[in-house]
């Protein structure tokens, strides 16, 4: 079994845990076993995975594989069904489409919040004194079972965590303490696992003991770390046959220096610290690859895809311009300040003198408010708000029909480790106009083939190549096949062969 590991799939996932999960069905559709696998506790795990394109058996979580409910199907429970409030003595009062209230003699004694995006589906079940304090709050699993109880102290802070098996059993307990005036929690005790009780100080800790059980029970087994926060605990595991860590970003903020410049904190321990204990690191790209080989000389470099096209794609008709929104011009992934997103409006304003009906898709989660905001009153500064759209973060059906209708994307981050956005775009025919930036602009885009490559922050030129691009149906229509040609390259038999080779 191929194990990749993560800390978790989150309502909106960066391009680590996209690539991760790519990688996951690439493995699926070549025939080899794989899971995605994850740390975190998160009872929104099912709803998640399945909005990244997982299905339950490609996903094995730490609580779920304890809790003993990996593959437990989906089943939705109105909170007026729940078998463990008798209707004939207590009253559910409605509040609303948020939440209902549990009233017993004219007391309320529990609130009953709704689960998010349903209709009268339990979220979970908080609990009240006779003074109105909160002592408990019971949590359900977006597959419609009770998952957690909560306990509280008589000051408001939580005080236990009790992980449940389907009988209501509990199999992990988590005690939570107040150190130097912060509430930490401070143990985890797995319960009657395989007949003993065992305890553990840290979540990382009871992670290393799961590692060791799969990995033991699955003789053979390679452990993949994709998130620089576990490499320590994949180091640490016993029962492997074989681990690699994959990178998936440029290793330091010295972008001009990648050779010798500092090193971002979380990658010390995959290149320095505990680089031993792996039997290779893989990273995305051959120019990543001979940076670090001259930097860490001893070290065992590979280069490894970080994204695949699957053959359903592969397989679809080619779109032509008129399937197209005119002058759609589409940034996708995460508005920050690495990523640059101003620069992209920027080169809109200069686009519109040329093309006026062009717009600028933005397809994403912000980093916080604030640049939401900035980004708001630098479109309105420039005159084209009306021409900037701030979408979604979008997955799956959503995401695909965003590439169908956009003529170009643009890409204006600091740097890469390689630009897995840009593959899928290409996947679908969209031409690509990015900056000049390390990693992975040279590899996946040839200049005035499948898209153009300017200089690194000149949004003048990057809107020149825009407008030639949405001003000349004939350029327009050469760079989309070659962009459809260069997809094709991400093949899933191509792109397992490669993984095979690396983690031989």
């Amino acid at each position: 079994m191929n194990y990749f590991v993560s800390e978790n799939v989150f309502t909106f996932n960066s391009g680590t845990e996209h690539a991760q999960a790519k990688r996951v069905q690439l493995f699926t559709e070549q025939g080899q076993s794989a899971q995605y696998v994850t740390r975190n506790y998160n009872r929104f795990l099912a709803r998640d995975a399945e909005a990244i394109g997982l299905h339950a058996e490609q996903v094995l979580n730490m609580y779920d594989f304890f809790q003993g409910v990996t593959d437990v199907p989906r089943e939705e429970v109105s909170l007026r069904l729940l078998p463990q409030i008798p209707l004939d003595e207590y009253h559910i009062e409605g509040h609303g489409p948020n939440y209902s209230t549990i009233n017993h003699a004219g007391r309320e004694l529990a609130r009953i919040n709704v689960m998010p995006a349903t209709v009268g589906l339990v979220n979970d079940i908080v609990y009240y004194d006779r003074y109105g304090n909160t002592t408990a709050r019971e949590n359900f699993d977006w597959r419609g079972f009770k998952s957690s109880v909560d306990y509280f102290h008589p000051d408001g802070n939580l005080a236990v965590q009790k992980m449940l098996n389907l009988a209501g059993e509990t199999v992990i307990e988590i005690s939570h303490m107040k150190v130097n005036g912060t509430l930490y929690p401070t143990m985890w005790k797995l319960l009657n696992y395989k007949g003993h009780d065992w305890r553990f100080n840290t979540e990382d800790q009871l992670f290393l003991f799961f590692l060791n059980e799969i990995t033991a029970e699955h003789p053979g087994s390679i452990l993949v770390s994709d998130r620089r926060s576990l490499d320590h605990v994949v180091a640490d595991v016993q029962f492997a046959a074989k681990k690699f860590a994959v990178l998936h970003d440029i290793h330091t903020p010295d972008i001009k220096n990648p050779i010798r410049g500092k090193l971002y904190d979380a990658y010390l321990n995959v290149l320095e610290r505990r680089v031993r204990d792996f039997d290779a690191i893989l990273v995305p790209t051959p120019e990543q690859q001979a940076d670090l080989q001259k930097r860490y000389s001893g070290v065992d470099f590979r280069v490894v895809p970080d994204t695949f096209v699957p053959q359903a794609q592969l397989a679809a008709s080619r779109l032509r311009l008129p399937d197209r929104q005119a002058g759609n011009i589409l940034f996708m992934g995460r508005l920050s300040p690495e990523k640059r997103p101003d620069q992209a409006i920027r080169a809109l304003a200069r686009v519109v003198k040329s093309v006026p009906s062009a717009t600028l898709t933005f397809h994403g989660y912000p980093a916080n408010a604030e640049i939401l905001n900035e980004l708001k009153a630098l479109a309105n500064q420039l005159g084209v708000t009306n021409s900037v759209i701030f979408g979604d973060y979008i997955t799956g059906d959503a995401l695909a029909a965003a590439y169908q209708r956009a003529q170009v994307i643009v890409q204006t981050s600091v740097a890469e480790g390689f630009g897995m956005n840009l593959v899928e775009a290409m996947s679908y025919g969209v031409p690509v106009v990015s900056y000049d930036i390390t990693y992975g602009t040279r590899e996946l885009i040839h200049d005035g083939v499948n898209g153009y490559v300017v200089a690194n922050g000149a949004h003048g030129e990057m809107a020149d190549r825009i407008v030639s691009i949405l001003s000349d149906d004939g350029v327009w229509a050469d760079l989309s096949a070659a962009a459809y040609d260069k997809a094709v390259t991400f093949n899933g038999q191509a792109m397992m062969a490669a993984w095979q080779q690396a983690l031989q």
